[in-house]
């Protein structure tokens, strides 16, 4: 009787935790000209993301930000999950830099270390 409630508590568990997409960033990315990359984040409303470095990039462009999971209904503050959408333009590596700023301050401040993020472009 015991180990067939352990079994269905972990079926159980495995459908509940299957059923839920993790948004995932890889240290480094190797993609092809053209092929679009997304950068995920999760922050609320005190808080965004900012591409510190976006003017020093060669070889990927940015071609937007888009939300992916909204949070829980009627939430508030709740957490978010967004993106930045990248896309190779050359050959080559470029060192992606997301910063998390307060909700006051500037992307260019001299703020935080930010999240890095090498993508090379073949």
């Amino acid at each position: 009787m015991k180990n067939r409630h352990l079994r269905l508590l972990v079926i159980l568990l495995g459908l509940t935790l299957g059923g839920c997409k993790r948004y995932t960033n890889k240290d480094r990315y190797i993609i092809s000209i053209g092929e679009k990359l997304d950068l995920y984040y999760s922050t609320n409303s005190c808080c965004y993301y900012c591409l510190s470095n976006e003017k020093e990039l060669k070889h990927v462009t940015l071609l937007g930000r888009k939300t992916i999971d909204e949070g829980p209904e009627d939430c508030e503050g709740c957490n978010f999950v967004a993106a930045f959408t990248l896309q190779g333009k050359s050959i080559g590596i470029d060192t992606v830099e997301l910063k998390l700023l307060t909700a006051t301050m500037s992307c260019d401040e001299d703020y935080g270390v930010p999240e890095k993020y090498i993508i090379e472009v073949k």
